[in-house]
């Protein structure tokens, strides 16, 4: 059997009764690949990036390997090369990537696995670009996976792929490298890390724990802050108010050195520069009330008995010297 002859509708069984889509024995679904961006996104929002991308590079493998061993049963292949040519023919009518071999060098007995190719229209890169955004970095995870899972399966050795350019990070199309993972290429060694099974739990029971303890250190420093800006408020409206001072409550040494330093300046007429924190603050010499002479001070109480007789007497003497 060819790999080109593989038509997609001749592949699966529709049951419309059962609602139903099978290809061989197993069920296969139909997504829409807008859904599966926003759920990338959701994902990465949630979990962070490192562990979605592992996530779904799993996902990508655990796909790709069913693949192979379902077109294995399909297909009577006369060649090991021709199961593996299946695998991109497959990704082509699932809808998911457009795959063009650049070179193949599979032979199981030497154990020589060196694949090169070419992707265009990846769905991945698509949808990452659509919901995320530009990537530093490549963004065909489980593509990649797929690869991986369906190589390992038909060459019965692990198989690893990686990416050196990829439209996600604004290549002109995506380019994949598929090696064995014995081999001595430090970048497929390092993807062995990638298909490493987390305990998801457990990490994420970390990161919620890690969560709550910085919600709470916020809750701290925001009523601190409260707490500051109310000190802050009683001072200024105290500073304002002549016998406020009085009223003003504090406990710490800072708090009372101000007081003191304010009570100390208080009945000059200095203008002073009041720091707190990064706040500053100008106190302006208090206005004193205006200045009226004193009043006169009030004659002997003998001066007021005398005075009506002398202003007689002052009369009488005026008269007699106009008749004299």
């Amino acid at each position: 059997m060819n790999p080109g002859d593989l038509k997609l509708l001749e592949l699966l069984t529709v049951d419309d009764a059962a609602g139903t889509l099978h290809f061989a024995h197993r069920r296969m679904l139909l997504f829409d690949a807008d859904a599966m961006g926003m759920l990338r996104k959701e994902l990465i929002e949630t979990l962070g990036l490192d562990r979605v991308r592992r996530i779904l590079t799993r996902f990508g493998y655990a796909c790709g390997y069913r693949d192979a061993l379902t077109s294995r049963e399909v297909g009577d292949w006369p060649s090991l090369a021709e199961w593996w040519a299946a695998g991109p023919r497959l990704h082509t009518l699932e809808g998911v990537v457009t795959v063009r071999v650049l070179r193949a060098q599979i032979d199981q007995a030497t154990g020589r696995f060196d694949v090169e190719a070419e992707w265009h229209n990846s769905y991945e890169a698509e949808q990452h670009h659509t919901h995320i955004g530009p990537s530093d970095a490549p963004v065909c995870w489980t593509l990649t996976g797929y690869a991986s899972g369906h190589s390992t399966a038909v060459f019965g050795r692990e198989v690893f792929y990686y990416e050196p350019e990829c439209v996600g990070k604004g290549d002109g199309h995506c380019r994949v490298i598929g090696q064995a993972a014995d081999t001595a290429d430090p970048k497929v060694r390092a993807l062995q890390d990638d298909y490493r099974v987390e305990n998801i739990g457990a990490e994420l029971g970390r990161v919620l724990e890690a969560l709550d303890q910085q919600a709470k250190a916020l809750a701290q420093q925001q009523a601190k802050v409260s707490a500051l800006e109310s000190q802050l408020s009683s001072l200024r409206e105290a500073l304002q108010d002549p016998h406020g001072g009085a009223e003003l409550v504090g406990t710490s040494a800072a708090f009372h050195q101000v007081l003191r330093l304010v009570e100390r300046v208080a009945p000059s007429d200095a203008t002073v520069l009041l720091r707190i924190g990064s706040l500053k603050h100008f106190l302006l010499p208090r206005p004193r009330p205006p200045q009226h002479p004193p009043p006169p001070a009030p004659p002997p109480p003998g001066l007021l008995r005398a005075a009506p007789r002398a202003a007689r007497l002052s009369l009488v003497l005026d008269r007699r010297r106009r008749m004299g």
